[in-house]
């Protein structure tokens, strides 16, 4: 569907929504119909959940018929998962990230807690077999009185969701692109009692898989895209960062952030098995802090930033492994730096331009994006962005690099959050454009070529950007993430997502 003006006029979201438009099943197109999908024809809630959400919920005044606060109705199933003005107020499965039950748990040890506490006023509570009761509906994925699952027919399909890592929260949530909804939450790690923080998310070329890196758990984890099943687990060594998929999807390279003697820099797995191929080894003399990685097409070779080492590194890559070494310095001016405090430049991630001629490199400490022409490596292009770039992704449509600045200040745009999305042109290799107000700390970035628009997560570090609900008993604040036109190169007003904590990447199966 070719798609020239994404409508600007979404619904208010909340915790753990996508745009809504006030109906589940909504294009956010204005080229498309809105017609509200109605999942089952009358569903109902089961017996006991029913007896609850009656007596507490859809009573006259509150949360029944066109009057509903944030037209949020509860008369039967159906309306429960088309949400509210803040979006979806249930993840199947997830008691602890779904409004429907914070709101109404009063209980400390049963879960996560919302304010204001509902019913409101001085109407009674739940009882405590009561909230129990909702928990293990949701735990059991909050099925209709069926049986029936809200998203059973979607995990079927891998294409138009985006997966978006919570590092905070060890979680990456998958969310249904055509109807704006968080769908589920996958638990990644699996050591219990530890938590293994997510770094990168992946996917396999045929988006049939995701990989993810456990940079505290020393692992490589991959999943199915369709019904989110685990299919295995790789120990590659402390510190994994980065991951990058050979193009037949049967490799993947790994960067390890750390400067030890005695620890990998680099690892290849087979992705088929998941199993070690080779690694890297060696001090920072070596690689320093190995973090960002690029492959050229063939595969053949892949270039790594040394986020403290004033350089970037360049392998020579076979399906056996790794086959040479070499070090390229950021510059004819640049000195070679060895450990963290000599690191004046701080080059953190990389990526290519489609026809693969031009690398391009975001340096933190200097607040600005190297252009390297691949042929011979020198350096063409010194180009300043806003402060702290992090992530970068390239639009192959528009020809267009777009760099996630965590620490951008402005405070007539967006008072006191910090962060802003660089838009650089490839063609004239200059800056075009700072677009604010995509949240607190943006770090990781996404194209979605079919509906023409960048996902950018914000990791909400410190709770800058406060949730639209108090919460009580999660591990931090949640972040967000936000969609930008990329014709008008302008956030998408109202169309912000909350999801779990500090989520540091995404990506977008097509």
């Amino acid at each position: 569907m070719q798609i020239n003006n994404i409508l600007l006029s979404f619904r208010r979201f909340g915790f753990l929504s996508l745009p809504l438009l006030g109906i589940v099943g909504v294009s956010i197109f204005p080229s498309c119909s809105y017609e509200t999908e109605t999942v089952v024809s009358s569903a109902e809630f089961p017996v006991e959940i029913a007896e609850i959400v009656n007596a507490s919920c859809a009573t006259t005044g509150c949360h029944v018929g066109s009057n509903s606060p944030e037209n949020l109705r509860l008369e039967d199933w159906n309306r429960l998962f088309e949400g509210s003005d803040f979006g979806a107020v249930l993840v199947p499965n997830e008691p602890d990230w779904s409004h429907f039950f914070q709101h109404l748990n009063t209980f400390e040890d049963l879960g996560v807690q919302a304010r204001p506490v509902m019913p409101p006023g001085g109407l009674p509570k739940l009882e405590r077999g009561e909230v129990e009761t909702l928990r293990n509906w949701i735990l059991q994925g909050a099925p209709n009185a069926k049986g029936e699952l809200r998203w059973s027919q979607r995990e079927v399909e891998t294409a138009d969701k985006a997966f978006t890592l919570c590092a905070g929260s060890d979680l990456v949530a998958v969310s249904d692109l055509r109807t704006n909804l968080i769908m589920r939450f996958i638990e990644v790690g699996q050591e219990e009692g530890k938590q293994e923080a997510p770094h990168f998310i992946r996917l396999s070329p045929d988006q049939q898989f995701f990989y993810v890196s456990l940079i505290d758990g020393g692992f490589i984890e991959k999943y199915r895209t369709d019904n989110y099943a685990f299919e295995g687990r790789v120990e590659v060594g402390p510190d994994p960062s980065i991951i990058e998929v050979s193009p037949d999807g049967t490799r993947a390279i790994i960067t390890h952030w750390n400067a030890s003697d005695l620890l990998p820099k680099l690892s290849m797995i087979n992705t088929e098995d998941m199993s070690i191929v080779d690694q890297v080894q060696g001090g920072a003399e070596r690689l320093s802090f190995p973090h960002g990685i690029a492959a050229n097409a063939d595969y053949s070779m892949v270039y790594i930033t040394a986020n403290e080492g004033n350089y970037y590194a360049k392998y020579g890559i076979t399906p056996s492994g790794f086959v040479s070494e070499e070090k390229v310095l950021l510059g004819p001016d640049v000195q070679p730096a060895i450990d963290r405090p000599s690191s004046s430049f701080k080059p953190y991630e990389c990526e290519l331009s489609a026809d693969g001629n031009l690398l391009f490199m975001t340096l933190n400490e200097t607040d600005e994006v190297r252009v390297y022409q691949t042929s011979n490596d020198s350096l063409i292009a010194q180009i300043s962005t806003g402060e702290f770039p992090r992530l970068l992704v390239v639009d192959e449509n528009s020809n267009k690099l777009f760099v996630a600045c965590a620490n951008e200040e402005n405070f007539a745009e967006q008072g006191s959050i910090r962060g802003s999305i660089a838009v650089i042109d490839i063609n004239t290799l200059t800056l075009e454009k700072q677009i604010f107000r995509v949240g607190q700390r943006p770090h990781g970035l996404a194209i979605d070529s079919e509906r023409n628009v960048l996902v950018v997560s914000s990791e909400n570090n410190g709770g800058q950007d406060p949730p639209h609900h108090v919460l009580e008993g999660t591990s931090g604040p949640p972040g967000k993430y936000n969609f930008v036109d990329l014709t008008t190169l302008a956030v998408i007003p109202d169309a912000e997502t909350e999801v779990a904590v500090f989520p540091n990447a995404v990506v977008v199966s097509e």
